[in-house]
């Protein structure tokens, strides 16, 4: 929720409307990422080996950006503010990850 909260201070694009709508917005993106996203997986396997995993990050990109079509008081403007986004929420997790021993 931090990271979420702390995205439209790092990205120029991406805007949020207080604490409740970043609360949402990380409860709605951990849903979709435990529920969602490991079917996407399975099904864009072959695109991503062909695309040694690139694939999976614009997956990860469009999810992100998915979740700010819905929730509202957080915005994402451009398809650019949802690839840095997406990339800061990238960077975060793995460093949650690390840090938690998952």
């Amino acid at each position: 929720m931090l990271v979420f909260y702390g995205l439209p201070a790092l990205v120029s694009g991406i805007t949020l409307d207080g604490g409740r709508a970043a609360i949402i917005a990380a409860i709605l993106f951990a849903i979709i990422n435990f529920a969602i996203k490991p079917v996407l997986r399975v099904i864009t396997l072959p695109l991503n080996v062909l695309t040694l995993g690139l694939f999976g990050f614009l997956t990860n990109v469009l999810l992100f950006w998915f979740v700010a079509s819905i929730i509202t008081g957080f915005s994402v403007s451009s398809f650019t503010a949802a690839v840095f986004g997406a990339a800061i929420m990238t960077i975060a997790n793995w460093i949650l990850d690390k840090i938690t021993g998952r």
